[in-house]
């Protein structure tokens, strides 16, 4: 094999990919200092991207994104023209920077010297379906934020003008905006003011319905995520979020590995004679992880058996808060024996998972129930029962 052969296997394409541009540069060495840049190009338009990297690649080089917004759906487009991309994690990254000199093209260079360094962890792409599952969370997610910042801002405006919140008004209702304009004289302006706050407001919370009734058919759907709902305190909105971003099983080696990727391990400090463990360390998605904090919440308060047992112990010997995580990592832990098929197999359905089947089944609805292709709601259920059985 020739060098210039050799050259080439070992070049890694440096790739910082904005909404409408992007910047490139391509190292060639397998040293991260004296790697030797080959080629750059700078501040490009992103339509022009695969006929750049189609033209200044071979299928031997190694395209590097760094995590980002978009860098996934970069990454879709290069793997459809014929060059799979690595997504390196942000946080990694972004430790290695020039102050005095930050650009487009600097930062294409730093990624792909961070690469070759090895100091950065590939993140795992995810597939089509975790893919969509992620954007329906997300939806949800940001449909909730809506809900209750509308909720907030009409309670606030209400305060603004003197008035106290009025006890049974329910402002999802359709009837709201006629008992709020029948409680004082409003004029003109606030009519408006009322009927856009509370338009808002009801828009919101039909999305968040759509979307939760949308979550809870994926998880009835699926006999994999079904049967993480039988695990205390984990309802269907959990269960859809953890096998979103969780993916196959198999890529968390042990539990440990997925206690530490929702950030719910103790930071460790040691050096000399000092230092410890300390809080959490408080990595991975928050939104998932304040769901499993969550979860813990309700396993203590309305749990039962040894696991309840242990946390109420140390509840009272270090503090709600120590148990409460403590909970959450446990919960966790089971997650995983349960994904991996480790899980002692159900010989009867609780009353707790039952109660969980018919909520599932109230939020799709009897009319969505029939379209799937059940007789009624009772043999919707029975069939979710059964196949928990089975699995």
């Amino acid at each position: 094999m020739t060098d210039v052969m050799q050259e080439r296997r070992a070049r890694v394409v440096g790739l910082d990919a904005h909404p409408y541009m992007f910047s490139a540069a391509a190292l060639s060495g397998s040293d991260a200092l004296q790697a030797r840049i080959e080629w750059e190009v700078d501040r490009l338009p992103l339509d022009r991207l695969e006929d750049i990297i189609l033209r200044k690649t071979v299928p031997g080089d190694i395209i590097v994104l760094e995590a980002s917004g978009n860098s996934f759906a970069i990454t879709e487009r290069l793997a459809r023209c014929g060059r799979p991309a690595v997504v390196l994690e942000s946080q990694s990254v972004g430790k290695v920077s020039k102050t005095y000199c930050t650009t487009d093209r600097t930062s294409a260079v730093k990624i792909a010297r961070v690469y070759l360094s090895g100091l950065a962890h590939v993140v795992w792409q995810p597939d089509e379906q975790a893919m969509a599952r992620r954007e329906l969370f997300f939806a949800y997610r940001n449909s909730v934020r809506d809900s209750v910042r509308s909720r907030n801002r009409i309670w606030a405006w209400f305060n603004g003008c003197g008035m106290r919140r009025p006890v049974g008004l329910r402002l999802s209702e359709a009837e709201a905006l006629q008992s709020i304009l029948a409680m004082k004289k409003w004029s003109p302006t606030q009519k408006v003011i009322i009927e856009s706050l509370l338009a808002s407001l009801q828009e919101a919370d039909r999305r968040r319905k759509k979307f939760n009734a949308l979550i809870a058919e994926e998880v009835a759907s699926d006999p994999k995520l079904l049967k993480i709902v039988r695990l205390l305190g984990v309802k269907h909105l959990v269960a859809f979020a953890l096998a979103a971003f969780i993916g196959p099983i198999e890529r968390f080696p042990s539990p440990k590995r997925l206690v530490a990727y929702f950030g719910l391990n103790p930071s460790v400090h040691r050096s000399g004679n000092g230092g410890g463990n300390g809080a959490l360390a408080h990595c991975g998605r928050s939104d998932v992880r304040a769901m499993l904090i969550q979860a813990a919440h309700s396993i203590l308060r309305y749990g039962h058996g040894n696991t309840h047992t242990w946390a109420v112990a140390l509840k009272m010997r270090k503090g709600a808060a120590l148990a409460i995580a403590a909970l959450a990592r446990k919960l966790v832990v089971s997650v995983w024996y349960l994904m991996a098929g480790l899980f002692s197999p159900m010989t009867e359905v609780s009353t707790t998972i039952r109660i969980k089947i018919h909520k599932i089944a109230t939020l799709i609805g009897a009319a969505r129930i029939k379209e799937l292709g059940f007789a009624s709601r009772r043999a919707f259920e029975y069939d979710k029962q059964n196949i928990l059985l089975a699995t």
